[in-house]
């Protein structure tokens, strides 16, 4: 097959996992598969046996989402409509005719969670009876939230779903907002997460409670000093197993695997020679976030887990022993990202998803020997695109920090080459082993693309997390610089033909390079804060910059005006695009407008692209044509100004 270039719109003929579970008794697996359609993005579920490893649609119409199997081999998934929601229940293993549960006035959010007996589901229901009207009051602090809207008429509840009959009763409804829905093996009790707020930042850390449901009584485990990811119930009921960091300084804290008992009395780090800490942030661009939110803890035995952890850019598979001495084994390692899903009841198989730069995510088991892949979600499309080569480099900053990044191009292309660094969002999360179709649009048109981890970037411990806090711009700069001057060095990259681009944290850490250095021939900034003191006033997460910063704008005013890219906007001479969606909360258009504004007032070349649906997530997440149309105005302004 002849191999060519992309355009923007190859990004729609990909399909990607976005969850999928294997059965109790190992012979199935049920997974969700999104594609587009149109101009839209489709979810549906589908089942592999592996006996005759055929893959098929459990009903003519399997439009759905968080397929979960019963211990009995019911499956149960989620499909949300608009206006309306359902549960469908299929019996004998997805053979069954579908039992189809209508959930009243509301939509079901997250996966539904089977008690261990298969006579009751327990989901969170959403309802949201905001009505547009010519006025709209506001009282709370907080009334937006990035991908949500207004949330002042918008609540929660976890609700028990009665199987045979379909009867569904309230079990908790506070006010707050829901995940992790987990039931203990009696049946008795349910485990979640909780926080007053949907919005990511508002509160510190959801909180761990568990409800009885005789009852409805509700228990609070664990106090605020700690930031809790995920949490599952052992099998004695009595301790939890979460991912969650304890008295941390970091804005994002790094999170290990931990034992607490119920009553919070004993507590066990059980991940201290994980260098890069327990947990998944790989920045990509894939509508898959709920893959690595709702998973990477599972449990292999009453004393070990299978946990996924991730090393610098690699996300990897270990077995950690729950009690006693500390033991850590890498069971499912490589250069590549791997998320643990579940595994059958007899531990024989582990269901895990694999992706790597080159490949979006693959279903895989393993068998306690060998690994195996069973979905091949994009091989068809896949080999018709250009072949890439990938290139790990070291580059060392000027304070002697070491710094990991890479080098994707062509195969075969001769160097140097007009490149463009890109980077990552966060600046918490990290760049790595995730496939990014953008990456892959560059490099098909003859770019090079350069990509590390600077300073606080997860999956390399703690201190070099906290690196960055206080000074996101400044203490960055020079590992970012580092990073060229060493692709230059190595002769990958043409100094004369060089950009930089990044989204979110990336969009940021671009603004402040173009205020800083010309180096650069052309800049891409896309969803970036430009303005610390604007944002905190505007978005939907104040408090995750107050507390990077250590104050609100009035009381460390100084300090917001010498951290924010727009101060020095005036320096700027480098032709500069901002890429930014006008439904974005989270980093608000007001903050492109601004640097845009900024750039013209001194004869900078700026242009400014607005995403009309686009939210934060807007380039992963956002409808089909705003992907394109983003991927579109990226290539363009690379092509005109390298």
């Amino acid at each position: 097959m002849v191999r060519r270039s992309l355009s923007a719109e190859d990004v729609l003929r990909l399909s990607f996992i976005r969850d999928a579970r294997i059965s109790a008794d190992g012979q199935q697996l049920a997974y969700e598969i999104s594609r587009t359609e149109g101009h839209m993005d489709v979810s549906e579920i589908w089942i592999h046996d592996f006996d005759s490893t055929r893959h098929r649609a459990p009903t003519r119409k399997a439009e759905g989402r968080y397929p979960r199997w019963s211990v009995a081999g019911q499956l149960a998934y989620v499909a949300n409509g608009s206006g309306t929601a359902s549960l469908v229940i299929l019996s004998n293993h997805g053979d069954g005719a579908p039992h189809v549960i209508e959930i009243p006035a509301g939509t079901l959010q997250g996966p539904p969670a089977w008690s261990a007996d298969g006579t009751r589901i327990a989901v969170v229901v959403e309802s949201n009876s905001y009505e547009a009207t010519e006025v709209r009051r506001v009282t709370a602090r907080e009334f937006r939230a990035d991908g949500l809207g207004f949330i002042d008429q918008r609540t929660q509840k976890i609700c028990i779903v009665d199987v045979a009959s379909g009867a569904l009763s309230t079990i908790v409804e506070d006010g707050n907002y829901y995940a992790h829905l987990e039931w203990d093996e009696a049946g008795e009790r349910l485990l979640y997460l909780g926080t007053s707020s949907p919005i990511p930042g508002s509160n510190y850390s959801p909180s761990l409670y568990t409800v009885r449901i005789a009852d409805k009584a509700i228990r609070r485990h664990l106090d605020r000093e700690w930031f809790i990811q995920s949490a599952h119930w052992l099998p004695c009921g009595q301790r939890f197993v979460i991912v969650a960091a304890y008295q941390s300084p970091l804005t994002i804290p790094t999170t290990d695997l931990w034992v607490v008992d119920c009553d919070g009395s004993a507590r066990s780090c059980r991940s201290p020679s994980v260098k890069g800490k327990v947990g998944f942030r790989l920045h990509h661009d894939m509508p898959i976030w709920d893959l690595s939110n709702l998973n990477g803890v599972v449990l292999a035995s009453p004393d070990s887990v299978w946990a996924t952890a991730q090393l610098g850019g690699r996300a990897e598979i270990f077995e950690l022993s729950l009690r006693g001495p500390i033991q850590c084994r890498r069971i499912i390692g490589g250069e590549r990202a791997c998320i643990a899903l579940n595994a059958s009841n007899d531990r024989r198989k582990l269901l895990f998803v694999s992706a790597t730069m080159l490949t979006p995510p693959d279903l895989y088991i393993w068998d306690g020997q060998a690994e195996h892949q069973i979905t091949h979600s994009n091989n068809e499309v896949l080999t018709s695109w250009p072949e890439l080569r990938v290139r790990p480099l070291n580059a060392r900053s000027a304070d002697g920090l070491d710094i990991e990044g890479w080098f994707l191009a062509q195969a075969g292309q001769a160097a140097p080459v007009r490149t463009v660094m890109f980077i990552h969002g966060g600046p918490f999360i990290a760049a790595g082993h995730a496939f990014r179709f953008d990456l892959h649009l560059l490099a098909s048109r003859g770019f090079g693309v350069l990509f590390g981890n600077f300073r606080g970037s997860f999956g390399y411990g703690e201190e070099f997390g906290q690196a960055v806090m206080g000074d996101w711009g400044a203490r960055a700069f020079p590992d970012h610089m580092a990073l060229v001057e060493t692709g230059i060095a190595l002769g990958l990259v043409d100094p004369a033909r060089l950009g930089v681009w990044g989204a979110s944290h990336g969009g940021f850490a671009t603004c402040w390079l173009v205020g800083h250095t010309s180096r650069f021939r052309a800049a891409v900034a896309e969803a970036a804060v430009t303005n610390l003191e604007s944002a905190y006033y505007l978005s939907d997460s104040p408090e995750f910059i107050c507390r990077d910063l250590g104050g609100r704008p009035h009381e460390i005013p100084d300090v917001y005006r010498a951290r924010s890219p727009l101060t020095y906007a005036h320096r700027c001479r480098t032709p500069t695009l901002l890429i930014h969606g006008e439904l974005d909360l989270r980093c608000p258009m007001a903050e492109a407008e601004q640097f845009h504004r900024a750039l013209l007032d001194v004869g900078c070349i700026s242009e400014l692209v607005r995403l009309r649906d686009a939210n934060h997530m807007g380039d992963s997440i956002g409808p089909p044509r705003t992907r394109v149309a983003q991927n579109t105005a990226l290539l363009e302004w690379f092509e005109r100004f390298l």
